[in-house]
């Protein structure tokens, strides 16, 4: 039933993220995309093989989903918060749109923890803040590099 869910909400994000005209260009996406990916891969398992603050129950269904936020949901969230960044103008809506994005992102994490899917071990939830906090600014950080060097020749001001 868990995974059930979870194929639902990646399919369902995967399938909205297709469909919105995006400002980014299609090799932009795909190192993002890799990047969050990357991030949130390391992530987990710094957590769970060195520090032992996650578990995983030893349930393929919940070890499936598990894999499935972390390889499409995390990550399409994470590039569609890059793609709204770059849309916005007022600096004032793009902190609020950093902090919605946080909060989102952590309370995804949260709500896998509160179904099963893993386990927080002696985990502060500030730390699942400073995490998805962290990971936004340096792929924000990266995207500003990256853009510099893709549009070298172009003079594009986002």
């Amino acid at each position: 039933m868990i995974l059930f869910f979870y194929v639902i909400l990646n399919g369902t994000a995967l399938f909205l993220f297709t469909k919105i005209k995006k400002r980014l260009h299609i090799l932009e996406i795909a190192v993002y995309w890799m990047l969050a990916s990357y991030f949130l891969q390391n992530f987990s398992a710094l957590c769970l093989l060195n520090f032992k603050t996650i578990i995983i129950p030893d349930r393929q269904s919940y070890e499936f989903a598990g894999y499935l936020n972390r390889s499409i949901l995390y990550p399409v969230l994470m590039v569609t918060y890059l793609h709204v960044f770059l849309i916005i103008s007022s600096s004032l809506i793009k902190f609020f749109l950093f902090i919605f994005s946080v909060f989102l992102l952590t309370g995804l994490e949260w709500l896998a923890d509160y179904v099963g899917i893993f386990s927080h071990v002696q985990w502060q939830i500030w730390w699942s803040f400073l995490f998805w906090s962290t990971a936004l600014t340096g792929l924000m950080a990266i995207m500003k590099f990256f853009r510099l060097k893709l549009y070298r020749g172009e003079r594009r001001f986002y």
